[in-house]
């Protein structure tokens, strides 16, 4: 029987239901772990973690065979928490112990009954700092291959189209390389999509302290399972890799906007300014007003030439398309565009796919990495980092930031805004 459009995890319960299952009653969990090299990882203890409410707790262990297969048993009631008809699971974690050099590799899933879960391998990649002829750059392989689909399971499938006729096996994403800078264990910038070498730019690395480069990468997908005389069952898992860090030469560039006032204001400094890279809601309750725009009021007049906006998280919508936009003023009144970048440009079919492969997914949150690694965000839910050179809009005293989104009849309107960590203005 052929799937359709599968946009949340209750639906995938609706589509693998079957005979009720007792808290008590055994599930299993199957998978492999191997080596870098392919080699099987035999006799490795591993650990399987739920998540709680203060944080994660051990549930079960194993202990891999000679040719890194193992099985995890739970009970019922363990893994996945709750009845399927309340569309509610547990939130399961599994992950290599780090190697020498720092590479790992975790697993975070969702089962609803027997599954087999994606192959754990630490990814054989090392981020290389080199001289490049504009700064440090970094060297870097490609990113581990896509899942191969066990023989065992099956996908959904996705209508697309204009009239969904057509569909698409629902496979899980294929990993890229991203490039994680970080200082003082902050995110200081993050990109994906890019090619060996990359260089981070005088911008970017700004006079930020003690910067590191990692290499992250991650899947997304969800597997469908029906075994003879057994329960029908579904995973929705995110698989991340990781490796070591190598130290970034320190930049010197200090922008003009560091420790600059903005609104919506703050009694002490702005915290978007400050830079210290943590990240900052704009609301705390549903109840607060909310932001469309942060405007930074410079300490003197400028001409400013570049920006840098990092860790922003904004309310994307439903057309696919939004823009970055930056405007100068010298007197808080009168605006001058100095910037607009596109930040999404989705047709339609690349929103239902990217809907739809984003909807089951296990969002890392803060603090959850197994390897104390900030969360990735992923799909729609990661935040922007930009690089903006900037056109000259004379003397300048405020400058604007907002995001336009296209709206359903071809018009632009302001995004809410949700978390930003850092802007930087330079001359």
């Amino acid at each position: 029987m052929r799937r359709s459009l599968v946009t949340s995890l209750g639906l995938l319960a609706f589509v693998t239901a079957g005979c009720e299952r007792y808290p008590e009653d055994p599930v299993f969990a199957y998978g492999r772990a191997l080596q870098r090299d392919g080699a099987p990882r035999a006799g490795a203890t591993l650990t399987l973690e739920r998540q709680g409410g203060d944080g994660f707790a051990p549930l079960s262990t194993t202990t891999t065979e000679s040719t890194g297969d193992y099985a995890l048993e739970m009970l019922y009631g363990d893994a996945v928490g709750t009845a399927r008809d309340s569309w509610q699971y547990s939130r399961l974690r599994l992950a290599l112990p780090l190697e020498p050099d720092g590479s790992g590799a975790s697993l975070a899933f969702f089962m609803d009954d027997d599954v087999e879960l994606p192959t754990l391998q630490p990814w054989d990649a090392h981020p290389r700092v080199e001289d490049g002829a504009q700064g440090p750059a970094v060297a870097f392989p490609p990113a581990p291959p896509a899942l191969p689909l066990p023989e065992t399971a099956t996908v959904l499938k996705v209508g697309v189209g204009d009239n969904l006729e057509d569909e698409e096996p629902l496979l899980p994403t294929v990993p890229e390389p991203l490039l994680w800078l970080t200082s003082g264990g902050a995110l200081l910038w993050r990109e994906a999509g890019m090619t060996s070498p990359w260089s981070p730019g005088p911008y970017v690395l700004e006079d930020f302290t003690a910067p590191q480069v990692q290499l992250r990468a991650a899947s997304v997908g969800s597997w469908l399972f029906s075994p003879l005389g057994g329960e029908n069952s579904s995973v929705q898992f995110q698989l991340e890799w990781r490796t070591g860090a190598a130290p970034l030469p320190e930049g010197s560039l200090r922008p003009i906007s560091r420790d600059a006032t903005c609104e919506p204001s703050f009694p002490d400094v702005c915290p978007w300014t400050d830079g210290r890279l943590t990240p900052v809601d704009f609301f705390e309750k549903e109840t607060d007003p909310r932001a469309f725009s942060l405007v930074i009021t410079l300490p003197r007049p400028a001409r400013p030439r570049h920006a840098v906006v990092r860790g922003l998280k904004y309310l994307q919508g439903f057309e696919g398309k939004d823009w970055l936009v930056l405007e100068g003023s010298p007197d808080g009144e009168h605006w001058q565009r100095l910037a607009r970048v596109v930040l999404r440009d989705l047709d339609s079919r690349e929103k239902l796919l990217r809907s739809a492969q984003y909807s089951a997914y296990v969002e890392s949150t803060g603090g959850d990495s197994p390897y104390g690694d900030g969360p990735l965000g992923l799909g729609p839910k990661a935040p922007v980092f930009k690089d903006v050179t900037l056109e000259d809009a004379g003397p300048t005293r405020f400058v604007r930031l907002s995001v336009e989104t296209l709206t359903y009849d071809g018009s632009t309107q302001p995004a809410e805004f949700y978390t930003l960590s850092e802007v930087s203005i330079f001359e």
